[in-house]
């Protein structure tokens, strides 16, 4: 009997097989948040602690990116722009005594906005000539940031703390996040707009022709998306208490959002997140050996994955299972 595998491959095995491996990959992702949970009770200092929030804060831009540019297929290199003024959005109403939450909530809101001043004429485009635009779109806002007195211009801007440091505080605020933008790229996968972005990203003129209305839909998912980044952007301003227009609107922001998904496997649900968990951990090694190359490096890496392994590292899962699958069932028709 034909059935369904881990990686969506087809197998053929007794069916009862089928149903323990089912619920072991759909217990998996609880697992992990309960063990990412309980992680704290062990004390594994503060520096682990520092490098799992920011992988968390990165698994959320990772996801969120995905929802337009896996499910839908339109290539941003805009992303920084929503992760700065979410970023500077919650700092602002931190400063001013706004509920933490409630100052996330309106990062992504901002955010959101902010999605649709770039979407509506954006998304008029298609191919490199959209991708080209959101840089442009990126760099004019970076610009603009820096010489409004507001928010403190290229010298930046600074969160008042007004208590004691909570490092486990954070932690936890960016594994919710997370929790969330997962959640919510699972049940856009499964409903009639994640439905809609794959139609548009095979074919968008045959998608139109069967009754989807690509500019709408990609504005719809854009401004998820763009809403989970901006409060991924308030989490991580709120943590550093610091941020400047050439930290959160730089456009490495921008090349590291898309790079993730990448990396795990673009259109998927579990690779952005296990791209940003590589990512997250590589990154500081990375940037700390090679502070003047780094980009070079990871442009270096996208070339590499483009070329030899397009669907990331769920692709090398996909082909290993694959090759077990084969190995099993050439084992055991000669016995």
């Amino acid at each position: 009997m034909a059935q369904a595998t881990p990686f969506g491959m087809k197998d053929a095995g007794p069916s009862h097989v089928s149903s323990r491996g089912k619920l072991l990959v759909r217990s998996l992702p609880l697992v992990l948040v309960a063990v990412l949970a309980g992680l704290p009770l062990l004390d594994p200092g503060p520096e682990i602690i520092r490098l799992l929030f920011i992988t968390l804060v990165w698994i959320t831009a990772s996801v969120a990116w995905n929802l337009i540019g896996g499910f839908g297929g339109q290539v941003s290199f805009g992303f920084a722009v929503f992760y700065g003024l979410g970023a500077y959005t919650a700092a602002l109403a931190l400063n001013r005594g706004i509920n933490t939450w409630m100052a996330f909530l309106m990062g992504g809101m901002v955010a959101l906005l902010a999605s649709l001043l770039v979407g509506l004429p954006t998304f008029r485009l298609r191919g490199p000539y959209f991708a080209i635009a959101t840089i442009g779109a990126s760099e004019a806002v970076r610009v603009i940031m820096t010489n409004v007195s507001l928010t403190g211009g290229a010298s930046g801007y600074r969160i008042m703390e007004t208590g004691v440091f909570h490092q486990l505080e954070h932690f936890y605020s960016a594994l919710a996040l997370a929790v969330v933008s997962v959640a919510a790229c699972i049940l856009v996968r499964r409903s009639k707009l994640g439905l809609a972005l794959m139609a548009i990203r095979e074919d968008e003129d045959a998608a139109s022709d069967l009754g989807v209305n690509p500019y709408r839909v990609k504005l719809v998912a854009h401004s998820l998306a763009a809403a989970l980044t901006g409060a991924a952007g308030g989490v991580y301003a709120h943590y550093a208490a610091f941020i400047h227009p050439q930290g959160v609107f730089a456009f490495s922001i921008s090349v590291a959002i898309l790079l993730m998904p990448i990396i795990g496997g673009v259109g998927t649900i579990w690779g952005p997140v296990i791209g940003a968990v590589v990512y997250g951990v590589v990154h500081e090694e990375v940037v700390a050996s090679f502070p003047q190359l780094h980009l070079l490096l990871y442009g270096s890496l996208l070339i590499l994955i483009v070329f030899f392994e397009p669907r990331g590292i769920m692709g090398l899962l996909d082909r290993g299972f694959h090759a077990l699958q084969l190995r099993r069932r050439l084992s055991g028709s000669h016995p």
